[in-house]
């Protein structure tokens, strides 16, 4: 990275797999920070896996951005075949970079980032050489074989090759693209991962503070991932007294993301938590809990208001409707399966009700296919309807009751806006849900249930939930004046757009003078 290049924005948001080619939850939230905000300039970095020709924008860039650059790990890169052919010199002085980084257990502290930094500018600066070329050295297969002997020496050695080549891959990338990461006065990354070790390299290397907004928990995702992934070879027996039920080669990928967690927090100056448990699940991964600060989502709540009229006027046409809705990415964190399990038993129950799942499919076509066919053996063909992707102005007044099933959430928009259009929501008991659907010890005065709770995965307590909201009208009205009270007090885009205000000129301040 060129310490000689201007700053082209106030705020570099570096961005992993979400904005502006994925709609919804982050996204969201990215969005509405651009939009916030006129007055600063912001430069986009983003990191995807692969690069899809098809894969077109979901939004229009407000003009206040001033560049987006892209980079996708995972793809073939042309670089990696280069047959580079550096001096002994120089070849030693790369792998004694590579080598302190590589033999010693990461703790994601200081001495990581500085070794991170010294292994990437490594990489980045001696731009002949091709990871093919890397990969083959001499020297790296005395690491490869000394990491494996510490580490790994009970697993298969070719497994253990190609998990680890898998692994360090994008690294490479990640490193040659370091130079194209934007100079910016502050770096604001919306996860740990791939994209918070790229922010906490860049901040640490032009000196300039850095804040992390998490919205889920990246690790503990990306710990769910790996644990029931298919594409990591296991060993099929236990080593004797191993307590750990993970493999050896699935916990080098959980130790990865646990590190660039772990050196993210530790390069944060503030560390963003949408609500409480998300900040206390932060700490216990690695963040210092002085450095946190609680700003949820928020939404313009006025915007909603005609949508709630606009649904009472339906149901004063049609007092008997029960028409559930799911609104988001047709993706396994959303567990669409379990939606459809549970309607099931509804359907069961109430023959008169319909569901509407509304959101994209297309990117995992192989878990959509799958819940095609699983609406078909539950025999649901009629009464499931996937609409695709669909306006939420249009389509939140058709419903009576929203339904997320997710397997992990931060603090979904999804729920505020059901909630501000006077749609009760049934969820899974999952990052904020349960704090705004039924609302926070410290509630007062108390505003009653917006909905109900149930745990991740219980098809028959989500049922239960959405057939006792559909059959008690009652209820369903006091459900619906609860959330939207609770998210014009407590969810107010006002409040979060004067947090991020404070934030940032907080942080800008600091570099006005460099």
């Amino acid at each position: 990275m060129s310490k000689s290049q201007e700053n082209v924005a106030d705020i570099c948001l570096i961005l992993e797999g979400t904005y502006p080619y994925v709609s919804g939850g982050v996204s969201t939230w990215v969005h509405q920070i651009l939009e916030m905000y006129p007055e600063w300039k912001f430069a986009l970095f983003y990191l995807g896996a692969q690069k899809d020709p098809s894969n077109k924008p979901k939004y229009s860039l407000p003009s206040n951005v001033v560049g987006l650059t892209e980079v996708y790990l995972f793809d073939d890169d042309p670089s990696d075949h280069r047959k580079g052919n550096l001096s002994h010199a120089r070849w030693a002085k790369f792998f004694e970079n590579i080598r302190r980084m590589g033999v010693r257990v990461p703790r994601g502290d200081a001495v990581d980032v500085e070794l991170f930094q010294q292994a990437f500018d490594t990489i980045s600066q001696e731009t002949s050489v091709g990871f093919d070329s890397f990969w083959r050295h001499h020297e790296t297969w005395d690491i490869l074989r000394e990491v494996y002997e510490r580490y790994a020496a009970d697993d298969s050695f070719l497994d253990f090759f190609w998990t680890l080549r898998f692994l360090l891959q994008p690294i490479w990338r990640l490193s040659r693209a370091m130079s194209n990461v934007p100079r910016a006065r502050l770096y604001h990354t919306a996860c740990t991962g791939y994209a918070g070790l790229t922010a906490a390299i860049a901040a640490s290397h032009y000196k300039r503070p850095l804040v992390l907004t998490e919205h889920g928990i990246y690790l503990r995702e990306r710990i769910a991932d790996i644990s029931r992934s298919k594409w990591i070879p296991d060993q099929h027996y236990k080593h004797p007294g191993l307590s750990d039920p993970l493999g050896t080669l699935r916990r080098l990928w959980i130790g990865f993301f646990d590190v660039a967690a772990r050196m993210c927090y530790h390069k944060s100056d503030t560390i963003v938590s949408l609500f409480e448990k998300n900040a206390q699940a932060q700490v216990r991964f690695g963040a210092n809990d002085e450095r946190i600060r609680i700003i949820p989502n928020g939404i313009e709540t006025e915007q909603f208001t005609p949508l709630a009229s606009a649904r009472e006027e339906r149901k004063k046409r049609q007092p008997s409707s029960k028409v559930v809705g799911f609104l988001g990415r047709v993706v396994t964190i959303k567990d669409i399966k379990t939606l459809l399990r549970a309607a099931r038993k509804v359907i069961s129950a109430l023959p008169d009700a319909r569901f509407l799942v509304a959101g994209p499919t297309e990117e995992e076509p192989d878990y959509y296919r799958e819940c095609l066919d699983l609406r078909q053996q539950l025999h649901l063909q009629r009464e499931v309807e996937f609409v695709g992707s669909q306006n939420r102005m249009d389509f939140l007044p058709k419903l009576d009751l929203m339904i997320l099933t997710s397997i992990s959430e931060g603090l979904p928009f999804v729920v505020l806006e059901s909630l501000a259009a006077g749609v009760p929501v049934v969820s899974t008991d999952v990052g904020a849900c349960s704090e705004i659907i039924l609302g926070s010890s410290m509630e007062q005065p108390p505003l009653g249930a917006a909905g109900c709770i149930a745990p991740v995965g219980n098809t028959e307590e989500l049922a239960q939930a959405v057939i006792q909201v559909l059959t008690d009208t009652t209820l369903l009205a006091k459900m619906s004046d609860a959330g939207r009270a609770r998210v014009t007090r407590n969810y107010h885009s006002k409040s979060i757009r004067l947090a991020y205000s404070r934030l940032y000129s907080e942080l800008l301040a600091k570099t006005a003078a460099t």
